[in-house]
């Protein structure tokens, strides 16, 4: 179990860069934190560059965030360095020291970094085997890490995976909601103005042309923005169910428990003897007449 026992965050812009910190303590001496904390990156999306004495991993630019345009800041191009010390003698502290190529990180960007951070250190912490296969639903009689049937991953690392899209998602769409209402406040006030002056015959017709012009532009780039911003969330809000995707792979017809017509209709008896002889012949048992000799005591000896 992991033990969050100091969180220290943040911030400092320099040129195109942001760099954060965080400090967390986990389970284990430095030689097992470090190895599970390198899988973990790794599993998350980065490349190890570096894992003694320091893990570093780097994680390149994506999507949007190539050309700055990304409302997701694990869009951007990342390092990641994790300084590993012993603080007691099962127990090392892990400072997460992120450097992104953004110059300038809101605080609900930062909150998603803090929650790639807990991502990682829950991967890097040991995962509880599941006994029921989230796939097929096959119980693990052992301490297996795959399942027997399906050959599935018994662990949770998909779960942990999935909340860190989810939020990075519904950040994102929140950060593109924003822009796209501060873009229709300034067409609203550029137009507002431009009116106003039209009035006062401050500005000619060739002016007004050139403003509804830039108008038309912010109103574009607005419409797009909120067709991004509809997109993310609905990204964040979808559940990817991977029951239909196993039974499209490979059908496997089960019957609903709660569902009696599921289950072939059973002739019910009335007792148990009712129901015994009903596997006997229905022929009528004929009796035999037995045939007696005469009575004679010595054909008993």
């Amino acid at each position: 179990m992991t033990d969050y026992m100091e969180t220290v965050e943040s911030g400092i812009s320099y040129g195109q860069n942001t760099e954060i910190y965080l400090k967390r303590v986990l389970t284990g001496n430095v030689e097992s934190v470090r190895l599970r904390l390198a899988a973990a990156l790794e599993t998350v999306g980065y490349d190890i560059v570096e894992d003694e004495p320091h893990v570093q991993g780097r994680r390149g630019t994506r999507g949007w965030g190539v050309w700055g345009a990304s409302a997701d800041v694990l869009d951007y191009g990342t390092t990641l360095t994790v300084k590993l010390k012993q603080v007691s003698a099962n127990s090392t502290r892990a400072t997460f020291d992120y450097v992104i190529k953004h110059p300038w990180l809101s605080r609900g960007e930062k909150a998603v970094l803090v929650s790639e951070a807990e991502t990682i250190v829950a991967l890097a912490s040991n995962h509880s085997i599941d006994k029921l296969c989230g796939t097929c639903g096959t119980e693990s009689t052992d301490d297996s890490r795959f399942c027997r049937r399906c050959g599935s991953p018994m662990t949770r690392e998909q779960a942990e995976l999935d909340v860190l899209r989810m939020t990075a998602e519904a950040r994102a769409g929140h950060t593109s909601v924003v822009t796209s209402a501060v873009m229709l406040m300034i067409t609203i006030v550029m137009f507002a103005a431009a009116l106003f002056a039209a009035n006062a015959g401050a500005i000619s017709a060739k002016g007004l042309w050139l403003l509804a012009i830039i108008g038309g532009v912010i109103n574009l780039l607005n419409l797009l923005v909120t067709l991004c911003a509809w997109t993310r969330l609905n990204r964040a809000l979808k559940s990817k169910s991977k029951e239909n995707q196993n039974l499209a792979a490979g059908h496997t017809p089960t019957l609903a428990t709660n569902d009696p017509l599921a289950l072939p209709p059973r002739q019910s008896y009335i007792s148990v003897t009712e129901g015994t002889t009903e596997l006997l012949t229905r022929e009528p048992i004929r009796a035999t007449p037995l045939k007696r000799k005469a009575s004679d005591t010595d054909s008993i000896n």
